[in-house]
């Protein structure tokens, strides 16, 4: 019986190009043997697992099919709601257990980095069925299977993706190969669908390859023909290209190109919307009249399927319609694939990858928190720790992340060293440094000049520093806001307030306590640590629950920075329900912010410069509600590391 070695697909960057071209001959080999109506044997005595968290019709049977025609045998849970998961059970306890059970499996599953983790708990090949928005590379195999068998090659063609491509995960998969094979990319997205910023960084940085954008009129005019049409379900459609619709949203493009070999168009991802992209009315419709033009007329039509409208059943007849093609390719194409992991279980077998070694966070310093909401970290948190490798960032200015699981970018601004408890602003001055603290495990990182100091920093070097506000300024202020508030929200009854960790909690006490004492109506009060894995939300007025549901929610913190902290705090509660209204709070408003958002109620308004800090000291209120007498306000300048010689260590 053969036996598997331990190679995963999770990306389809995990297979070499030569890899590539020889699944495809294994390909090529097996469909002449199932015409034949051949007996193939490669895979007996091997079990396959379908491991399916989301619908699927052509992977999941495809994938079964290609097991069966090889002499293996199928054991399947096509809807992972009727297994354990449905009680609670993590992706890595599912998938540790099924392991024991099979020698292979086959995953899909809605969350970006989830075949990544899979791989990472399993004993056996892991093969990423679709992964979120991230990924589906045994589609692009497919899809490159077939390209490559209607135009007799890869390299120098041109391809045009046109739909969702924000979403498309075949569309994904499909650039990271097109630009392995030379070939050239032309993106056409519906308004609002482009791209993924983190899918041009990574060509950018790994492959140095862009590609023009453009919109539909713009591709109306192109001079040449075209190759192949891919559509995929996910974004509207535009119509413009097939109806004369000039209303079209201008996308900034580069100078397109004088041909176009290829078209590739993506359905509407409707499951991976949050309902506010899009209006699906819009999506384009593509029917004959496409094809009858002179820049088309040599063009294939492409579609991972399934579709919906964005696709005419009258091209179904056209010999250049090859999505039924690509789904019959599935079997074949996927053959080959676990017979080139049978070819490379023997000796000499192939070779390990290099892989980059995640950052070692210490204990004391919480790991940042993937940028990416839908990232498998987010949801498997009770074992599953964020985990980052230093990413080739274009921007020096900043210190880029990259998740080891969804492959996301995280910029960081603030670095810490973990020995001498000091932090700095990022620059590219410190990159030899950054390099030293992350191989002896001693670097620390920070979204925010808050979140380093609430975790115990202190800046590199504090500059001139003077107090700006005492106790009884600080007093002033705090009831100017109680005020404020007072006077702006008609019904006290439906407010709810939410303090930020650690000062602005103390300011929301504090707050509703002057409150309460000025109407006689005391407000519900929560803590809010934005820095926390879970975004933690918890009462801090002796209830058991907090509700944010149609309530007016007033955000306290004690100063607005960049207003990252805002924005976050603003998810966490959105999370946690529909408000009415959330208006913001804030002691000390010093501009300089990165994020458009304006303060409801301010304390006091203080100018400053970029490298200038304000920081607020307040202490908990005492038994009778009293603040104590060293509540301060002071403002000093952060000294950069490029004015020094050297960090201190």
């Amino acid at each position: 019986m053969a036996q598997l070695a331990k190679i995963d697909v999770v990306s389809i960057e995990d297979l070499q190009t030569s890899e590539i071209e020889r699944i495809f001959e294994l390909a090529d080999e097996y469909s002449e043997e199932l015409a034949r109506g051949g007996q193939i044997t490669s895979a007996a005595g091997l079990i396959m697992a379908t491991l399916f968290y989301e619908p699927s019709t052509r992977t999941r049977l495809s994938f079964e099919s290609a097991m069966h025609r090889l002499g293996g045998a199928v054991i399947s849970s096509a809807d992972m709601q009727a297994s354990s998961a449905a009680k609670g059970e993590s992706l890595a306890d599912t998938v540790r257990v099924v392991s024991s059970y099979a020698d292979l499996i086959v995953l899909r599953h809605p969350h970006d980095g989830a075949a990544r983790v899979a791989a990472d708990y399993a004993s056996c090949p892991v093969l990423n069925a679709g992964d979120g928005s991230r990924e589906h590379p045994t589609q692009t195999l497919c899809d490159l299977y077939i390209l490559r068998r209607k135009k007799g090659h890869l390299k120098g063609l041109t391809v045009a993706l046109c739909g969702d491509l924000k979403f498309g995960r075949t569309v994904h998969s499909l650039i990271y190969a097109l630009a392995r094979f030379g070939a050239n990319i032309v993106a056409v997205p519906t308004a609002g669908m482009d791209v993924p910023r983190y899918v041009l960084e990574r060509l950018a940085s790994e492959r140095n390859y862009s590609f023009s954008t453009v919109t539909m009129d713009e591709l109306k005019g192109l001079a040449g023909g075209l190759d192949a049409l891919y559509l995929t379900p996910s974004a509207p459609h535009q119509m413009a290209l097939f109806t004369g619709d000039e209303d079209i949203r201008q996308i900034p493009s580069a100078e397109p190109p004088a041909a176009l070999d290829a078209f590739y168009v993506t359905r509407l991802q409707k499951e991976r919307m949050t309902g506010k992209e899009i209006n699906s009315s819009e999506y384009v419709r593509f029917d004959a009249r496409a094809l009858k033009t002179s820049r088309t007329q040599a063009a294939v039509v492409m579609h991972p399927l399934p579709r919906t409208n964005e696709l005419a059943y009258e091209l179904d007849s056209d010999p250049r319609a090859v999505y039924f093609e690509q789904a019959a390719a599935g079997v074949p194409v996927r053959m080959a694939l676990i017979a080139w992991l049978i070819e490379n279980s023997e000796p000499p077998g192939r070779g390990a990858r290099a892989v980059a070694v995640p950052i070692r966070f210490k204990g004391e310093t919480l790991p940042p928190r993937c940028a990416n909401a839908n990232c498998i970290s987010r949801f498997e948190g009770a074992y599953l720790r964020p985990r980052f490798t230093l990413a080739r960032g274009a921007d020096s200015s900043v210190l880029a992340l990259k998740c080891d699981f969804c492959e996301r970018e995280l910029k960081i601004e603030f670095v810490g060293h973990v020995r001498s408890r000091r932090y700095y602003r990022y620059d590219d001055t410190l990159q030899g440094y950054v390099r030293q603290w992350i191989e002896e495990g001693s670097l620390a990182v920070f979204e925010s000049v808050k979140q380093a100091e609430e975790s115990g920093y202190e800046p590199y070097k504090r500059g001139p520093q003077r107090d700006i506000m005492k106790a009884d300024e600080v007093a002033r202020a705090v009831d100017l806001l109680a005020d404020q508030m007072i006077a702006d929200l008609p019904d006290l009854t439906s407010v709810s307030m939410v303090g930020v960790i650690s000062r602005g909690a103390i300011l929301a006490l504090r707050l509703r306590d002057l409150i309460e004492s000025k109407t006689k109506i005391r407000p519900p009060c929560a803590a809010l640590d934005v820095y926390s894995p879970a975004d933690a939300l918890n009462p801090i007025d002796g209830s058991d629950e907090f509700n944010v549901e149609g309530r007016t929610v007033v955000l306290i913190d004690d100063v607005i920075n960049s207003g990252w902290t805002v924005q976050r705090a603003m998810a966490t509660i959105w999370r946690r329900g529909r408000p009415a209204a959330v208006k913001l709070a804030v002691l000390i408003d010093r501009g300089h912010r990165a994020v458009p958002i304006r303060p409801n109620y301010c304390g006091k308004n203080i100018p400053t410069s970029r490298s200038e800090r304000v920081q607020v000291r307040l202490a908990a209120p005492d038994a009778d509600g009293k603040s104590k007498a060293n509540d301060r306000v002071m403002i000093y300048s952060i000294v950069e590391p490029l004015k020094e010689t050297e960090p201190a260590s």
